[in-house]
């Protein structure tokens, strides 16, 4: 199979990449400075080019702080962006995998969210994300948006590496403080690669969260990352409010993997466990 994909530097894209070629499959992998996914143009010659039977598009602009900041650029990138992957998509008939967020959802709920729930993002990022969805669906009907949760992974070089980041303010600091009132699905970019690749062989197109099984408060998470290390720093909760931003972040972006579950395709592991794996593999 013959894999477009965008975000290929980043630390799901990464993985998906070197997930798809273990399986033989040829992958041409693009980042920010190789493609302007806002440039229908462009994108639409590097696609006829290849021609690709497989469209993945993990490409965004994920600062959530900064989107608030450039609201154009991050309308541009988040929904411009996925309207011409799906346009040149639907224009050589090839399927298209959008990544998207776990925080369109917004706070509408206080369980974890199914794929059926009311969508309320609080912030502009949200919004873009979730208007990148949308604009998907009305450019072709045959995709895949995947809803990811708090996505850890990648290599210890990668900018976007909550785990290193932790790693390293753990060896300069006895005591962390950590959001014990935001809650979400941690979950690791090797496991989503595969998971997404398996949905891509089922041919079962629609709107599907895919996280790690489990929840817990962003203290609950920093908790287990430096018990993973078995380092003995002291982990104090606090309200989110001590780290103050520029964007409004939702109390809930935990999800349940319901449409995976009702097709028999759900893959995903404790995220503990995968959290685990990852740190030893990686350190």
């Amino acid at each position: 199979m013959k894999v477009f994909l965008t975000g290929a530097s980043g630390i799901l894209g990464t993985d998906i990449f070197s997930e798809l070629q273990k399986d033989n499959n040829e992958v041409l992998g693009f980042d920010s400075k190789q493609i302007d996914i806002t440039n229908l143009d462009e994108v639409r010659k590097k696609i006829t080019d290849f021609k690709p039977d497989m469209i993945i598009h993990a490409a965004a602009m994920t600062n959530v702080d900064l989107c608030e900041e450039d609201k154009e650029a991050a309308l541009l990138a988040n929904a411009v962006g996925p309207q011409n992957m799906a346009l040149c998509a639907n224009e050589i008939d090839a399927p298209l995998v959008y990544i998207s967020s776990c925080g369109v959802y917004g706070n509408g709920n206080k369980m974890p969210h199914r794929e059926t729930d009311e969508t309320l993002p609080v912030n502009y990022h949200h919004f873009t994300k979730l208007e990148g969805e949308n604009r998907v669906k009305e450019h072709t009907s045959k995709y895949f948006i995947v809803r990811p949760g708090w996505l850890f992974g990648g290599t210890t070089s990668h900018k976007k590496n909550f785990v290193e980041a932790r790693r390293k303010e753990a060896l300069v600091n006895h005591e962390l403080k950590s959001a014990a009132d935001k809650f979400g699905s941690p979950t690791y970019t090797l496991d989503l690669a595969k998971q997404i690749i398996e949905l891509m062989q089922a041919n079962v197109y629609g709107t599907f969260n895919a996280v790690n099984t489990g929840t817990a408060s962003r203290f609950d998470y920093v908790s287990a990352i430096i018990k993973a290390f078995n380092f003995s720093n002291k982990i104090i909760p606090v309200e989110s409010n001590a780290f103050p931003r520029k964007a409004n972040m939702p109390d809930n972006e935990m999800l349940e993997n319901a449409h995976l579950n009702l097709i028999n395709l759900n893959r995903m592991r404790p995220w503990k466990d995968a959290l685990k794996e990852y740190i030893v593999n990686t350190y």
